[in-house]
């Protein structure tokens, strides 16, 4: 039976509300706000900072890579962790390690009235260390203390505030990055943190006897068992690797884009500027829209539509490098980037137990991560020999294949025969 197009939009939105009024909701929602701009002010504002200092350029590279790097490395024991311990006692410890070591920072910025170059690159690793404990953690948090009809809901609000906070981020640094001492923006960063541990102090939880059940094996148990799981399941595996593919071109899209406006738009930062706003606009409508989406057409032809919609933006830039349409198209771009997520975030909620989301989730990430370090550099090297376009055409290219992939993993969305609906056909038959 299908629903009416005006009947899913209005339940969309009261099941919206019920949950922005749900205290833990709201709870959840007014610490992520204020922690993200504060770290996202930071985590502008010390980029900024290293690359007006001579060689602070190479510096930063060196520091993102060498970052990426130990992250890759450590998101496997972040996973185990996460199944391991409380999630929200893990929660706590992530707002009160990132508060006391910004603030250790913004103090040491008072007393010297200065911060050396290693100083800067510690701050952005802390703050990259804390976004991959802390959204990993939240994750698994989430999925445990909501239902299951909650995760299209959940995950489209949170959406929503990520790309929301994102922009009112990029606002506020570039009012006050040149403006402030940084020793001033870390003490607020640090604030926020301190804040949010307080909310998520009062978030009712209660850990669920599977997750508990984790403890009484080893670490590498742990690990070895999330590997099992996924080994039995490489469809699962296939479909979520492949629906990562949009997140990777944009994360590419930080290092690429800047050269494309530059040396194929010749175009200068007002494009650039524009363009994240844009995008960051689409995202926003992502996240009101897709659950609507969901509820008719499923999360797996949500993801393919969301799949095709990003692609298709990323064919215009390459077709057509005009500013007009780079600009139009990146609405396009942001909706299908963020709708992909969304869709992809609910499906992994819903198909992976609790107990092992910590461990599953990182192994994504960390799959994720040595993907990006990979076609960053090897975009860079294109852009250097053959331009931003050509690196473009591989993304293109790298779309294709995934989406490909996408359309083999369908299998894992069939509906499963119950013993109820089989004994119901062998009678029709």
């Amino acid at each position: 039976m299908t629903i009416p197009i005006g009947v899913s939009r209005a339940k969309g939105m009261l099941n919206m509300w019920t949950m922005l009024r749900d205290r833990r909701m709201l709870f959840l929602m007014i610490a992520n706000v204020l922690s993200s701009i504060g770290s996202g002010v930071t985590m502008i504002g010390v980029p900024w900072l290293l690359v007006n200092r001579a060689g602070g350029d190479e510096l930063y590279g060196y520091a993102t890579l060498a970052t990426t790097v130990v992250l890759f490395f450590i998101s496997p024991q972040i996973g185990v962790f996460i199944d391991r311990f409380s999630r929200k006692k893990l929660l706590l410890l992530s707002e009160v390690v990132g508060g006391s070591v910004t603030l250790a920072f913004a103090f040491w910025g008072f007393y010297a009235g200065q911060f050396e170059t290693w100083q800067l690159v510690a701050v952005y690793f802390s703050g990259a260390f804390y976004y991959n404990v802390h959204f990993p953690t939240q994750f698994a948090f989430t999925q445990e203390i909501f239902s299951k009809e909650q995760y299209k809901t959940l995950n489209s609000i949170l959406e929503v505030q990520n790309q929301s906070t994102s922009m009112i981020a990029g606002g506020v640094a570039s009012l006050v990055v040149d403006h402030i001492d940084f020793a001033w923006i870390l003490l607020a960063d640090a604030m926020t943190y301190f804040i949010g541990f307080g909310l998520f102090l009062f978030i009712p939880y209660v850990r669920s006897r599977s997750q508990t059940a984790t403890q009484a094996v080893s670490m590498w148990s742990n690990i070895a068992e999330g590997y099992r799981y996924l080994k039995t399941k490489p469809i699962l595996v296939m479909f979520f690797i492949c629906a990562l593919m949009p997140f990777l071109c944009v994360m590419v899209g930080n290092y690429l884009f800047p050269v494309y406006i530059t040396s194929v738009l010749h175009s200068g930062a007002n494009v650039l500027g524009a363009a994240d706003m844009i995008f960051a606009i689409g995202a926003v409508i992502a996240g009101l829209t897709v659950p609507l989406l969901m509820q008719r057409l499923g999360s797996y032809y949500t993801t393919i539509l969301s799949f095709i919609l990003f692609s298709l933006s990323i064919v215009f830039f390459y077709s057509f490098p005009i500013v007009s349409i780079f600009l139009s198209f990146k609405a396009l771009n942001g909706w299908g980037n963020a709708g992909s997520r969304v869709a992809r975030n609910t499906i992994l909620m819903e198909m992976v137990p609790n107990h092992l989301i910590g461990r599953v989730n990182s192994f994504f990430n960390t799959v994720g991560m040595g993907m990006r370090v990979i076609l960053i550099g090897v975009c860079t090297q294109i852009v250097t020999y053959q331009g931003a376009r050509a690196a473009l055409l591989l993304l293109g290219a790298l779309l294709l294949v995934s989406f490909i992939g996408l359309i083999g993993s369908k299998s894992l969305f069939a509906a499963p025969t119950t013993p109820k609906a089989h004994e119901t056909a062998t009678r029709e038959a």
